[in-house]
């Protein structure tokens, strides 16, 4: 459960290629956190959101894919969220985790979520490796000592609250593309 302290209990995940792939609580998260590191991803459905983000190419059949994971390193950019990104797609997209995208609109408004734009994906293993473009979403909570990660002071501490999955697929060439810094 150590990988999942920094999401909030409540953390939500939503996914525009494959909107039943959501997530509803932290334990959903980190299960299908562990089926990716397993290789058991869902494939992107064939037409994707009209909200998608255009350099997110059309996506595969529908169903969960296994074995594209890459042996390489990990490797990820990661970007403070620009104002044209503060939106949440369309309702079909965000139904699976029972609110409308003007719902979450609000929420995130209510609650003061901060978003950062994360590209992740294998570099120098298998050529057919995974990518994820993800929209990470913060709120400020109240953290109960026995779930607060260690050097956090007392108060309340930045989590995760929503998971906003762009793509998810193999890798499509636009990874570390938009000139940020290349991390692993």
């Amino acid at each position: 459960m150590v990988k999942g302290l920094f999401f909030s209990p409540t953390c939500l995940q939503i996914c525009r290629p494959t909107p039943p792939y959501a997530a509803t609580t932290r334990n959903e998260i980190v299960q299908h956190l562990k089926d990716a590191q397993q290789g058991k991803i869902p494939e992107e459905k064939q037409s994707p959101s009209p909200t998608a983000n255009p350099d997110v190419p059309a996506g595969n059949e529908n169903g969960m894919k296994t074995g594209t994971k890459g042996k390489g390193r990990g490797l990820y950019t990661i970007r403070p969220l620009q104002p044209s990104e503060f939106e949440f797609s369309t309702n079909d997209v965000t139904a699976p985790v029972g609110l409308t995208a003007q719902e979450l609109q609000h929420k995130s408004e209510q609650e003061g979520w901060f978003g950062m734009r994360v590209d992740l994906w294998d570099e120098g293993g298998n050529e057919e490796g995974l990518l994820v473009k993800v929209q990470y979403w913060w709120r400020l909570e109240d953290v109960p000592q026995n779930e607060r990660m260690e050097g956090e002071a007392p108060g309340r501490v930045w989590r995760q609250c929503l998971h906003d999955i762009m793509y998810l697929g193999r890798k499509d060439g636009t990874e570390g593309a938009h000139g940020q810094e290349i991390l692993e």
